[in-house]
């Protein structure tokens, strides 16, 4: 596998993972009883109006905190510790 095929594949499992948390709501909604009920209301809901930008938003966050989780711990912390010893410094800019 190329690196280049990683690296899509690392951005298309999170899109994907809520493409089926989102075909699963509709598709637990087909249940009968009180659990189909709920997931057909929560579809619903999900889908009205005002609640389709912010359930997607939402989503859409979600999916970028998870890709940039799973690129922080493949690469590491990218904080770096910075030590400047007093003979590396500048004559000219030493007080």
């Amino acid at each position: 596998m190329t690196k280049r095929t990683k690296l899509l594949l690392t951005g298309f499992i999170p899109i994907l993972a809520i493409t089926l948390i989102v075909i699963g709501i509709f598709a637990l909604g087909a249940l009968p009883g009180f659990a189909g009920e709920f997931f057909r209301k929560i579809s619903g809901i999900m889908f009205t109006p005002f609640f389709l930008e912010l359930s997607f938003a939402f989503l859409g966050v979600v999916a970028v905190l998870w890709i940039n989780q799973m690129r922080l711990a493949k690469e590491g912390d990218e904080y770096v510790a910075l030590e400047i010893n007093d003979d590396e410094i500048d004559p000219d800019t030493k007080k």
